[in-house]
């Protein structure tokens, strides 16, 4: 065989070979596509498509690491589904004292900051890069401008209450059991609630007693004076007795309704039975209702000396737990033959709510739960 016809045999082999290759990859290529297209991918394997409280689709990891809470009461209702090992960073608030889930978990006040309360800092929340952002009370916009800056995806929950928007509530529990692997400890946080107001109820509707009932203090954004009320509030409502500030309430009640400020010459034509007051606004209520006040001489639950104090339950939203406190509180100021351990009931539910028992830290904190309070 001549040189020239070797180097022309080996030529339309290596020809042959280069093709053969590129058919090779152009299969291979194919084939990838096809799977791409027909099997679930990487991403889709590891996450799950979400719809939150505002009816927006999010796509949020299977395996929760990291995680923050940002606006009122989305920090506790992470508490209350024991995820705070899993928090990697709070909002400036949060390093103050007072809420039952801060005295319960001092370390929450150590963690990174993510920015001032109500909302948080799209920067720092980029840095602290949480897995999912929980939020309360915003809109589609801004929830979506969030996660737009961040690249985080944002979860909105709607806290609700535990009466008038009770589903809200539970509804916000169910959606973090399902993104957090929790389900069993939403449904028996919502069982337990369940219990505890059909308890209550009972016991509102065996009662001989049905006073007329007003609270008076009640604070939201800071404390306030004894014009501060609240309609349909949630330990008058669960004993179904009579709240003279109900007529107040409006037609359809919002979430983020929680306090109504009425004249007091309302108070004075009202006169109610029992007065309770917020203790977190007894420097303010209590020289409103001192000797010589106009008050002190009018309502006749100061004549009988029947004021009472409640646990301070607002604050940076709503605490649940002390909600359900107070409602025992109420009962057994108003039933006192029923024999109501307000200690026993206290410390079971802090320590159902928040895996810990705060409840002497709380009376040692505030003036609640004094029944026939001393004003003056």
């Amino acid at each position: 065989m001549t040189r020239v016809h070797q180097i022309t045999t080996r030529n339309t082999y290596r020809h042959f070979l280069l093709v053969g290759i590129k058919i090779s990859l152009g299969l291979l290529f194919f084939m990838v596509l096809w799977a791409c297209n027909t099997s679930p991918s990487l991403s889709s394997r590891r996450n799950i498509l979400i719809k939150d409280m505002l009816d927006r689709e999010v796509s949020v990891p299977q395996n929760i690491k990291k995680i923050v809470g940002i606006n009122p009461g989305a920090l506790r209702l992470l508490v209350y589904m024991n995820a705070v090992s899993l928090v990697s960073g709070v909002e400036e608030v949060e390093q103050r004292y007072g809420r039952p889930y801060a005295m319960a978990y001092p370390q929450l006040a150590k963690k990174p900051i993510i920015g001032p309360m109500r909302g948080g800092d799209a920067e720092l929340l980029a840095i602290n890069q949480p897995a999912v952002i929980f939020a309360t009370y915003t809109t589609v916009e801004q929830a979506d401008a969030l996660q737009h800056k961040t690249g985080i995806p944002v979860i909105v929950l709607n806290p609700g209450n535990l009466s008038t928007q009770r589903l809200l509530f539970d509804r916000s529990l169910r959606l973090l059991g399902r993104i957090l692997n929790r389900t069993t400890r939403a449904d028996s946080l919502i069982t337990f609630i369940d219990e505890q107001t059909r308890l209550l109820k009972i016991m509102g509707a065996e009662g001989s007693c049905q006073p007329s009932v007003y609270l008076g203090g009640a604070s939201y954004n800071g404390a306030r004076g004894i014009a501060s009320t609240v309609p349909h509030f949630e330990p008058f409502s669960f004993l179904n007795i009579h709240n003279v500030a109900n007529e107040m309430a409006l037609s359809k009640p919002t979430a983020t309704i929680r306090g109504y400020t009425i004249d007091v010459e309302q108070l004075i034509q009202w006169n109610p039975d029992q007065l309770f007051l917020d203790a977190a606004g007894l420097p303010l209520v209590t020289p409103q209702i001192a000797q010589g006040s106009p008050l002190h001489y009018t309502l006749k639950a100061i004549h009988n000396n029947k004021v009472h104090t409640l646990m301070p339950y607002n604050w940076y939203g709503t605490n649940y737990e002390t909600v359900l406190a107070n409602g025992w509180f109420v009962a057994s100021v108003l039933y006192p033959d029923a024999g109501i351990d307000v200690a026993a009931h206290s410390r079971r539910i802090y320590q159902i709510f928040l895996g810990v028992d705060i409840s002497d830290e709380m009376t040692e904190t505030y003036h609640g739960w004094i029944n026939n309070y001393a004003h003056d």
